[in-house]
C-alpha cells in the first residue's frame, strides 16, 4: 500500500537578526538600500496524514530543506535566492543582494531605495527560479515555473527546491531599525517526498531504483489543469491555469541507482517533487533494476482520491516487491477447495518436477472429500441447449473473481496469444520467467464489438452461433490455437500469464512450461471442470473441458 504522511511547514515567527551576525557568502552588503530580513528558530506545525490522523512536528520555511520523515523540515535560504517586494506606489522591487546568516537557516536580503519607500505590512513574494531555469521566461512576481523532469545524482537532495517550484508570501513589518522590515514567508507548493522500500529482504540487497513516474491520471478541482506548468501567481494561489511550453500532467525523477532496503531509508533513495495543491488520483509507476541480471520491471502504485495542501510535505512510501515465481510463493487448489493443495503441509510442497534431478512427492496429498482441501464435487445435469452449460463454483471466494468457461473461450480463440516472458523475482533476483501474453478483456470486447455479457453467455462464430463447449469447435476454428512467437511491440493491452505447472497426486508437473488454470465454471457431465492450458513445448493453448477437479492449479484472475 500506499502510504503518505504529511508534515506542514509552519510559518516561521519574526524575530531581528543581530547586526553583528556573520557574513556565510563571504560577500559585502551593497551600501544604501532597505534590509527585509527572514528569521525565527522552529515552529510547532501540526503533522497530518491521510487516514486522519494528527500530531504536532517542527519545520521551517526557507527554499532549501533537509527533511525528517514524519518530523517536518528544516529549511534554508541559498546564495541565489532572491525576493520581491512591493513598494509603495505597487511597484513589484526586486532583491539585489542576498546575506546568509547560520548556514543559511536565515537571510538578509538588501531591497533599493530607503525605508520610506515600503509600507508597514508591505507584501512579498518569493518564486524561486523555475520560470527562468525551464521555461525560459523573465523572472516575475506573478509566475511560478513547476518542472516535470528532475535528475538526482545524490539521495535525499533538495537543494534545488528553490529552482524548480518552490514560492510563498508573506507581510513585512517595519521593525525599530530605520532601515530594516522583517518578514514571515509563507510556502504555496506542496511537496513531495518519495520514500520506497523493498521488504522482500532476500531481493532488496540485489536491486536498485532508476526511476519514478508519477502521472496525474484525475485532477478533481481544476480537470483541464495540468500537474505542473508555468503557472500565474497571485501570492496566495499556484494557477489553476497556466502557460508553460512544457506543463505536463505527469512529473517523472531519473535516479542514479540508489539502493532499497527493507525499510525505508531516506538517506539512501529519498527524492523529492513539487506540485499544484489540489485533489488528485495518481498511478506512480517505480522502474527497478537488478545490476547482475541487467533486467528491470516496473511496480505501479495507484492511489485516489489525495489532496495535496499548500505549504505540507508528504512522505509518499511504497513496498516494491515484484511477483514472485518461487514455487513457495504461489497456491495451487484442487476445483473449488476451501483450502490449498498444501495448506498444512507446506514444508512438504514439491518444488521440483516430477522427473528432473532432486523432484519429491508427497504422500500428504488430498484424497478425500473429509479433506478441506477437496475439491467441490456437485455438478448440474441440466442446461440449455446451445449454451456452454455451467456450474459456477461457491465454496472458495477467490473462484469466484475466475472467468467462467465461456470468458476462457474467448481469450484462447480471439486473445491473439502470444509466447512470450515478464521478469519475476526468483531467488533472489529479478528473472524472465517464461509464459503467454493474451489480450485484456476490454481490448477482446473492443475489437469484436461485442458486450461484457455476451463474453459471458457465450463463445460464436460467424452469425452469431453459440457453441456448445461439450463438443469439439467446428473445423473452420482450430482445436487449439497456435501461440504466437512474435514479440509484442505494446504490452498495454495485453496481460501476462506465467507457467506455473500444476500438481497431480502430490508431484508437480510442468513447471517453467505449462500453464494451465481453472476457470470458475465446472463441466456439466461428470466431475470435471473447465480450465485454459497452454504448453510453451508443444506451442499450444486451448480451453480443456475434462480438468480433473482434483488436479491442483493456480487459481488467478486473469488480467
Amino acid at each position: 500500500m500506499l502510504l503518505m504522511i504529511a508534515a506542514l511547514f509552519a510559518a516561521c515567527a519574526s524575530e531581528d537578526i543581530a547586526q553583528d551576525k556573520k557574513k556565510e557568502n563571504g560577500t559585502e552588503a551593497p551600501k544604501g538600500g532597505v534590509i527585509f530580513a527572514a528569521n525565527g528558530p522552529k515552529a510547532s506545525a501540526k503533522r497530518l496524514s491521510i487516514d486522519g490522523e494528527e500530531e504536532t512536528a517542527s519545520a521551517k520555511t526557507r527554499t532549501y530543506l533537509k527533511h525528517t520523515p514524519g518530523q517536518g523540515a528544516d529549511a534554508y535560504w541559498k546564495s541565489d535566492d532572491f525576493i520581491w517586494v512591493k513598494d509603495k506606489n505597487g511597484t513589484w522591487q526586486k532583491s539585489t543582494h542576498i546575506e546568509l546568516h547560520d548556514g543559511g537557516a536565515s537571510a538578509e536580503f538588501t531591497l533599493p531605495g530607503s525605508k520610506a519607500d515600503y509600507i508597514d505590512g508591505c507584501e512579498v513574494r518569493y518564486t524561486g527560479h523555475g520560470a527562468s531555469t525551464f521555461y525560459a521566461e523573465q523572472e516575475s512576481p506573478h509566475t511560478v515555473g513547476l518542472y516535470y523532469h528532475y535528475t538526482f545524482p545524490t539521495a535525499n537532495d533538495y537543494s534545488w527546491a528553490g529552482h524548480v517550484g518552490d514560492c510563498g508570501s508573506g507581510k513585512a513589518m517595519a521593525t525599530g531599525n530605520p532601515d530594516k522590515f522583517n518578514f514571515t514567508l509563507v510556502h504555496k507548493p506542496a511537496y513531495l517526498c518519495f520514500l520506497p522500500r523493498c521488504e522482500n529482504a532476500a531481493l532488496a540487497p540485489n536491486i536498485r531504483l532508476t526511476h519514478i513516474k508519477m502521472t496525474a491520471t484525475k485532477c478533481y478541482n481544476n480537470p483541464s489543469s495540468n500537474l505542473v506548468d508555468l503557472f500565474g501567481f497571485d501570492g496566495e494561489t499556484i494557477g489553476p491555469s497556466g502557460h508553460g511550453l512544457y506543463g505536463a500532467g505527469w512529473i517523472e525523477m531519473v535516479i542514479s541507482d540508489f539502493p532499497l532496503t527493507t525499510a525505508a531509508n531516506p538517506k539512501a533513495n529519498a527524492t523529492y517533487a513539487i506540485v499544484r495543491p489540489d485533489k488528485y488520483d495518481f498511478k506512480i509507476e517505480y522502474t527497478i533494476k537488478d545490476p547482475t541480471t541487467n533486467l528491470e520491471t516496473v511496480i505501479t502504485d495507484i492511489k485516489t482520491g489525495i489532496t495535496l495542501d499548500k505549504g505540507v510535505i508528504y512522505d509518499v512510501t511504497a513496498n516494491l516487491k515484484p511477483k514472485s515465481f518461487n514455487v513457495k510463493d504461489n497456491k495451487w487448489y484442487m476445483w473449488d477447495a476451501k483450502q490449498d493443495y498444501w495448506h498444512g503441509y507446506e514444508n512438504e510442497q514439491p518444488t521440483i518436477n516430477w522427473g528432473e534431478p532432486g523432484a519429491t512427492q508427497s504422500q500428504n496429498y488430498p484424497k478425500n472429500d473429509s479433506d478441506p482441501r477437496w475439491y467441490n464435487p456437485y455438478w448440474p445435469n441440466t442446461g440449455t441447449p446451445g449454451y456452454t452449460l455451467r456450474y459456477d463454483a461457491e465454496k472458495n471466494e477467490d473462484f469466484k473473481s475466475l472467468p467462467n468457461s465461456n470468458e476462457m473461450y474467448w481469450y484462447c480463440y480471439e486473445g491473439d496469444p502470444h509466447k512470450g516472458s515478464k521478469v519475476y523475482e526468483q531467488n533472489g533476483h529479478l528473472q524472465n520467467v517464461n509464459g503467454i501474453w493474451l489480450k485484456k478483456k476490454a481490448k477482446i470486447l473492443a475489437d469484436k464489438h461485442m458486450s461484457a455479457s455476451s463474453m459471458e453467455e457465450g463463445y460464436f462464430w460467424g452469425a452469431m452461433v453459440y457453441i456448445d463447449s461439450r463438443v469439439n469447435i467446428p473445423p473452420f476454428r482450430p482445436q487449439a490455437a497456435q501461440i504466437k512467437t512474435t514479440p509484442l511491440g505494446n504490452t498495454d493491452d495485453y496481460f501476462f500469464l506465467p507457467a506455473l505447472g500444476y500438481y497431480l497426486y502430490g508431484k508437480l508437473y510442468g513447471y517453467g512450461s505449462v500453464g494451465d488454470y481453472w476457470s470458475v465454471s465446472s463441466y456439466p457431465g461428470g466431475p470435471q471442470a473447465y480450465t485454459m492450458r497452454f504448453d510453451l513445448v508443444q506451442n499450444k493453448v486451448s480451453v480443456i473441458e475434462s480438468g480433473q477437479r482434483f488436479t491442483g492449479l493456480p487459481v488467478q484472475p486473469f488480467e
